[in-house]
């Protein structure tokens, strides 16, 4: 039997079931809902120091905009979008109920979401967090729009929603959307502007301004909007009118510059700390900006013959640290040149970029003075492996070098040398100070090839060393922002060792006979300029750097991949050079340290020139160390003309002639006589009355025993030898090479020979031609 209608008992329980239910699904929404008003991190506009568009940096939703809006809400935003989003907004609490009645029947009718009736209370709701359109998501928005009226009130809302609005073209928020579409404050807006802005969060992607048919969209909606807002006495006849004739003010869409892509990625953390303002003005200078991408991009056209694959210039003023410009690489996009690496923070080996702040130190610690007489002859330092015998890049010997000159020359056995003074440690120590980051604690990890680049940097840590030269030996940390006074900060190195290397590396003369005059190294007013060339060709660098300027060029490729004969001089230098003369800088000054005296010297000794000297020249010394003995270097020798060798004071005086000859230290010798120069000999005559003549003596001096040879696979054969030397009395013997027990060579004084050898072991002994004495063997190891 099939019953007319439910019992009244029936009812009760069907009824009691529903509201069991429906207090169910209540708990469950009340306790799902969120009634915080969520605070978005904004997006960062990034301009140049001169205020010109550099690029917006997004939210971290990627969303432009999230921007504060100010204390006081404009009042014609608030009218417009009041109008056109929400007209009883104050009225209600969060969500109009007739509305509501009229959506839940048309969704219950259709089955789905076709009507939202949202007040802006739902939409923030749904803004903050963006759901699924469906029943249960609108139901939720409609409780989290109560919530978030009655704990917070309609005005804090209302700026929620002003601040989270989709205005399109990706932005949010109405202050973003004034900048961006009008170029102004969103307190200054028209009534047309305000209104025009109010327009678009219906349809953002439908109704964009950038774009022919959403431009007339988003009219055709203004203009109804103001005659509903004049029907509805929120603004005057007048004021519309005015309104539909006034300019709607349209800025021109900002375009990123592609030159400043690395530059906005390099500035991107200072832009996002807590706090940042929304619009940042940088240090950069865009026009300088383009001007270096495009010398950048000359430079690896220039270069990608030889093998270089990418490019990157930094321009710093070093008085204060402001980046002016930054070029990571000669084109972001450029994947097949992995563009998109920043190479000015890629850590590379700096070749001889380093070795200024070695003489520095070496000057600062009283080891030497810019006239003190380096060694740049074949050396052996002894290693953990073994002895080491380096090469200059240019595979020859200068002899002794005045450290001017040793530095300006940019001379790998004389930087040898100041490290072996300074200390390795020390060095280290000095770097760390500096701002070099990732040094290891190890300093055998680095040992005296330090000097050579062993310890790899940055383009960017290069120019905060550099800047302390500048600065008279205070560095300055890099800063993207303007600097509006320089504060003070810890010095680097004394004023007058800063001071003086910078004076040297702006040395012309300096430089010569490495650098001939012309190049790219020398600048018609006074600039400091170091190259530096990592081993194998790998990178190329240039720093040039005065009071007023600072660039650090660099060419190389991004894996480390050689390049054919690119140096540091003819690959990086042009384009710091370029650079530098492009910038409107004021003339350069550079001198020698304040209160140094200015002494003539011999330029080979270093000291007051003598009779003998043929050349004099001026260098400067801190108070109390000038020079005061003559040049021992250029003397009256007396010879034995029978024997050519030297005349002891007991010679009788029919035998003896003064000659003008270089009278070197011994470990210039070999180099002096290679350079067929007049040098005095070692050994005395034996001629000469001095006691019975000595027993025959033999004994190697170079090389020592154990030694191995490491030679650059990129040397050519001819120059990968080994130098053979030997303590022979007496001098005038002849004696005969043997490597291996086979003679490879019969020389006379002063007893030299230089051979090649097959990779491997060897044994190496001297022997008088005639006599039967044998020296001691020594064995070595050339490396394959």
């Amino acid at each position: 039997m099939r019953p007319s209608a439910l019992t009244p008992r029936r009812r009760k329980a069907v009824l009691a079931a529903a509201l069991v239910v429906c207090l169910g699904l209540g708990v469950r929404l009340w306790r799902s809902l969120d009634g915080t008003l969520v605070v978005r991190a904004p997006s960062h506009v990034l301009l140049d120091r001169h205020g010109a568009f550099l690029g917006e940096l997004s939210a971290p939703d990627g969303a432009l905009g999230y921007w504060p809006l100010p204390a006081a809400l404009p009042d014609k935003l608030v009218r417009a979008t009041l109008e056109t989003e929400d007209r009883r907004f104050r009225e209600h609490p969060g969500i109009a109920p007739s509305s509501i009645a009229r959506a839940v029947w048309q969704n219950l009718s259709s089955g789905h979401v076709v009507s939202g009736a949202s007040t802006i209370a739902m939409q923030v709701a749904r803004l903050q967090h963006p759901r699924a359109r469906t029943l249960w998501a609108k139901a939720r928005e409609a409780a989290e729009a109560l919530l978030l009226v009655d704990r917070h009130g309609h005005d804090l809302v209302l700026r929620q929603y002003l601040t989270l609005a989709p205005y399109g073209e990706r932005v949010h928020g109405a202050a973003r959307a004034s900048q961006l579409y009008f170029g102004k404050p969103v307190e200054d807006l028209s009534w047309l502007q305000a209104t025009f802005l109010a327009a678009l969060p219906q349809q953002p992607v439908k109704m964009s301004p950038w774009t022919k048919d959403g431009l007339a969209r988003a009219m055709a909606r203004t203009r109804r909007i103001l005659a509903t807002l004049e029907a509805r006495g929120v603004i005057d006849a007048e004021t519309h009118r005015q309104a539909l004739v006034s300019e709607l003010g349209l800025v021109k869409r900002p375009e990123r510059p592609e030159a400043a892509m690395h530059a906005l990625l390099a500035a991107a953390p200072l832009a996002r700390r807590t706090g940042a303002p929304t619009i940042v003005r940088t240090s950069i200078d865009l026009e300088l900006q383009r001007d270096a991408q495009r010398q950048v991009e000359l430079t690896l056209r220039r270069l990608r013959g030889q093998g270089a694959g990418n490019a990157a210039a930094l321009v710093v003023s070093p008085a204060t640290g402001e980046v002016l410009a930054y070029v990571g690489s000669a084109g972001y996009f450029e994947a097949q040149d992995k563009g998109a690496i920043d190479y000015l923070a890629a850590r590379r080996s700096p070749g001889s970029a380093l070795k200024p702040f070695l003489y520095a130190l070496a000057l600062q610690d009283g080891r030497l003075s810019l006239a003190t007489p380096v060694p740049d002859v074949p050396t052996e330092f002894p290693t953990a492996l073994g002895a080491w015998v380096p090469e200059n890049m240019t595979h020859t010997f200068l002899g002794p070098m005045l450290a001017r000159e040793a530095l300006g020359n940019s001379r790998n056995l004389p930087a040898l040398h100041v490290l072996q003074q300074v200390g390795v440690d020390r060095a280290l120590e000095f770097f760390g100070r500096g701002g070099v980051r990732r040094i290891s604690s190890d300093p055998g990890e680095y040992g005296l090839t330090l000097a050579l680049g062993s310890l790899p940097v940055t383009a960017r840590e290069l120019a905060v060393l550099y800047s302390a030269l500048a600065n008279h030996g205070v560095p300055r940390p890099l800063t993207f922002l303007p600097v509006e006074a320089v504060t003070a900060a810890e010095p680097l190195l004394h004023p007058d060792a800063a001071d003086a290397i910078l004076h040297v590396l702006a040395d012309p003369e300096a430089r010569r006979p490495g650098f001939p005059p012309g190049g790219p190294l020398d600048f018609d007013t006074p600039v400091a300029i170091k190259t530096g060339t990592s081993q194998g060709h790998r990178d190329a660098w240039a720093v040039a750097v005065s009071h007023q300027l600072l660039v650090v060029g660099w060419v190389g490729n991004a894996d480390w991949q050689k390049m054919n004969g690119v140096s540091g001089a003819m690959g990086a230098a042009p384009l710091v050079h370029q650079l530098f003369e492009r910038v409107n800088a004021p003339a350069s000054v550079i001198t020698s340290p304040q209160g140094w005296s200015a002494v003539e010297i011999c330029p080979l000794s270093g000291r007051r020139p003598g009779p003998l000297c043929p050349h004099h020249r001026t260098e400067y010394f801190a108070k109390g160390t000038e020079p005061l003995e003559a040049c021992p270097f250029h003397q009256a020798v007396p010879i034995d003309v029978r024997t050519g060798l030297r005349a002891s004071a007991a010679c009788d005086a029919r035998y003896v002639s003064r000659r003008p000859l270089l009278d070197l230290p011994p470990e210039y010798g070999s180099w002096a006589r290679a350079q067929h120069l007049d040098v005095a000999p070692p050994g005395e005559s034996p001629l000469c009355p001095s006691g019975p003549p000595p027993a025959p003596a033999l004994a190697i001096t170079e090389p020592r025993s154990r030694t191995r040879y490491l030679f650059d696979p990129s040397t050519p054969r001819e120059f990968s030898t080994v130098r053979l030397s030997a303590r022979v009395t007496p001098a005038t013997e002849d004696i005969t090479w043997l490597v291996d027990g086979r003679p490879v060579g019969q020389v006379g004084w002063p007893h030299e020979l230089r051979v090649s050898l097959a990779p491997g072991p060897h044994e190496v002994r001297a022997a008088f031609s005639h006599h039967a004495v044998l020296s001691a063997p020594v064995t070595v190891v050339v490396e394959d």
